[in-house]
């Protein structure tokens, strides 16, 4: 990279970190639309700076006016790639302004909604691997337990049906994990039927309801996660405060992107 301007050497660092943050997932067995995202836009912000002044130096005529002289040619940026890299600028820029305003909202909903004293406690589900909790669900359910240490009458539903590839629901994972841990098995109700995170909440609410449990719950989930379900919740009649997990740092930024696209489709779609 010798050459490049040390503003052009900086974006081609942060492209490829960003890459590298793409292709961590892959150690973990994820494939989704995040990592995708990040290994696009970092590849896109290394090689505009990269190639940045690669074009410079293409031979230009200057008009001989009043009398001749010496042929010399000068240094210049051709058009169609100044229009070009400035265009992709303006991408890139816009893409991270809008990723940025709407990952200070998700911030937000994550740390700073905090739930009702009264509220039951909705884990929602994830992954398990040979009917044990995977990572990312042991944290939620380590975040879940963490809030029923300090509110121990709350009522506890885990939520989460049976994939293709599990043995048994992810909710009877989870009432067993809670149990193991001292938890009392009639405070916990098994939610076995979504497979979503719009079907995780309203469940979620119905079960509620039906056992005379309505008004405030508690989101135990990861932190990207938190305004999603909060959304769904409000679609529910639910009023959510937020019990954050951590997510595995490997994880965090491609699932924190992809996080983009599941909420435009919770407001939009859904």
């Amino acid at each position: 990279m010798r050459g490049l301007s040390p503003l052009c050497k900086a974006g081609c660092l942060a492209g490829g970190l960003i890459v590298l943050f793409g292709l961590i997932p892959l150690a973990y067995g994820s494939i989704q639309i995040g990592m995708i995202v990040l290994l696009l836009y970092g590849a896109v912000l290394f090689l505009t700076c990269r190639l940045w002044d690669a074009f410079t130096g293409w031979p230009v005529h200057i008009r001989r006016r009043l009398r001749e002289v010496s042929d010399r040619r000068g240094i210049y940026v051709p058009r169609w790639w100044r229009r070009l890299r400035r265009l992709i600028c303006v991408g890139l820029a816009a893409f991270a302004l809008i990723g940025g305003a709407v990952s200070v909202r998700m911030a937000w909903a994550a740390w700073g909604c905090s739930p009702a004293p009264d509220a039951a406690v909705v884990v929602l589900g994830c992954q398990t691997i040979d009917g044990q909790p995977s990572r990312m669900l042991r944290y939620r359910l380590e975040a879940a337990y963490g809030w029923l240490q300090t509110h121990p009458d709350a009522i506890v539903v885990c939520s989460g049906g049976k994939g293709q590839d599990e043995q048994v629901s992810e909710a009877a994972v989870m009432r067993d994990w809670l149990v193991e841990k001292g938890v009392p098995a009639e405070q916990i109700y098994l939610e076995e039927m979504s497979h979503s995170t719009s079907e995780n909440i309203a469940y979620s609410a119905q079960i509620l309801q039906e056992n005379g449990y309505a008004g405030h719950v508690a989101l135990a989930t990861d932190g990207f996660h938190q305004l999603r379900a909060q959304i769904y919740a409000r679609k529910n009649q639910l009023s959510a405060g937020a019990i954050p997990s951590k997510t595995p740092w490997g994880l965090a930024p491609s699932y924190w992107v992809r996080e983009w696209f599941g909420l435009a489709k919770a407001l939009f779609l859904d």
